[in-house]
């Protein structure tokens, strides 16, 4: 099957550092950034240099210290914000502008305090400005999949007019459906292109659909996507890096897309983030939880012991994390404990093995028995 190249465009350090409480120093920001250069993302969205000091600071030092992706500097529609991105990315070697820009009418009138005709004036004279200073310029639309479609496309027609490089439809409040992915998508397709207007797909998880939404989005005509590592990001977070990768290994034949990620990479950083940022990986995370490769029902086991595949998808080495285990818990099968004796080097006969099992079905917890329990239990 012929596969799709698409973009990686990753915004953790960004989006994903406006997490609640997830504030990274300059330091921090550029160890993540080397990290995901390794990793393979296409596009590295630095963080909104006009913030502060600090951000300029980070953006800036990432846009000298990265040598293969792209560095990307996040604007408003101000000359002041374009400015900004321009000097904090000066010495990149690859840069691009990203320009967020409401399209819905609620961030029109509410917070923008405008109608549309003056919205396409005012996106018309930044994309003029822009283009001074950028070669590579996207565009992502706040509340883009709240916003009426036929608006969306003019915006899209205008940044093609202009020869803009990239646009991105943003669920910025994660409320969109695949079905209202596919209903945008393919209405954006429908522009005519002598030029490459690459489309894009930034969703957040507030409903759940983060994941499904953005691989709809590749389905349907998509070829650059907004990630976050562990998903973090404002509120629910944003669409998890490590899920849309997976699933385009595992389900190659629904989502034929080539990228640039190296999956034996994915643990390190995954681990890197949330131990800079503060926030914990959930242990039952998809791809990336500590539950993923931990089995501790007898059945589950049982099974695992006879063949790995039969309660896992994919190796743990496929993204570099550690070997399965099996916790002793109360819901501990005589297979998983009898490899834990063999782990621990401690013979038992089959009476003291079935009295063992016994006392650990009696616990009332959940808890798991560590080797040193484990071992208190046996001399007891």
């Amino acid at each position: 099957m012929k596969k799709t190249r698409i973009s990686i465009y990753d915004t953790t350090l960004r989006d994903g550092e406006q997490s609640p409480g997830a504030a990274l120093t300059v330091t921090q920001k550029v160890k993540i950034a080397l990290e995901l250069d390794a990793l393979g993302v296409d596009v590295i969205e630095a963080g909104f240099p006009i913030a502060s000091e600090a951000d300029f600071e980070g953006v800036k030092k990432i846009a000298e210290s990265v040598k293969k992706s792209t560095v990307c500097g996040f604007a408003r529609a101000r000359k002041e914000d374009i400015d900004a991105v321009y000097r904090a990315t000066k010495l990149a070697k690859n840069k691009r502008l990203i320009i967020v820009f409401p399209t819905s009418d609620m961030h029109l009138k509410v917070k923008m305090g405008i109608d549309k005709t003056q919205a396409i004036k005012l996106l018309n004279d930044t994309l003029e400005y822009a283009k001074l200073f950028f070669r590579e310029i996207e565009l992502i639309t706040e509340d883009g999949t709240r916003s009426e479609i036929n608006f969306l496309v003019k915006i899209a027609k205008q940044c093609y007019s202009h020869k803009i490089t990239h646009f991105t439809v943003a669920d910025t409040v994660g409320f969109a459906s695949p079905f209202d992915i596919e209903k945008i998508f393919n209405a954006l397709n429908g522009i005519n292109s002598s030029h490459s207007l690459v489309l894009g797909i930034h969703c957040h998880n507030d409903l759940g659909l983060a994941t499904i939404n953005s691989l709809t989005a590749l389905r349907y005509g998509a070829r650059q996507i907004h990630l976050t590592v562990n998903g973090i990001g404002e509120r629910a977070g944003n669409t998890a890096l490590e899920e849309v990768v997976l699933n385009c290994h595992l389900h190659q034949e629904y989502f034929p897309y080539e990228h640039n990620v190296d999956l034996s990479k994915i643990w390190e950083i995954s681990q890197l983030v949330a131990k800079y940022t503060g926030i914990k990986i959930p242990k039952n995370k998809a791809v990336i939880g500590q539950n993923t490769f931990s089995h501790g029902s007898g059945i589950h086991q049982d099974g695992m012991i006879k063949n790995t595949n039969m309660y896992e998808i994919f190796p743990p080495n496929l993204i570099g994390a550690p070997k399965s285990s099996f916790p002793i818990t109360r819901h501990s099968g005589k297979s998983g404990l009898m490899l834990k004796l063999k782990e621990l080097e401690i013979m038992l006969r089959n009476n003291e093995i079935e009295a063992l099992m016994k006392k650990i079905k009696s616990l009332d917890s959940e808890k798991i028995i560590s080797d040193d329990m484990l071992i208190k239990m046996i001399k007891q």
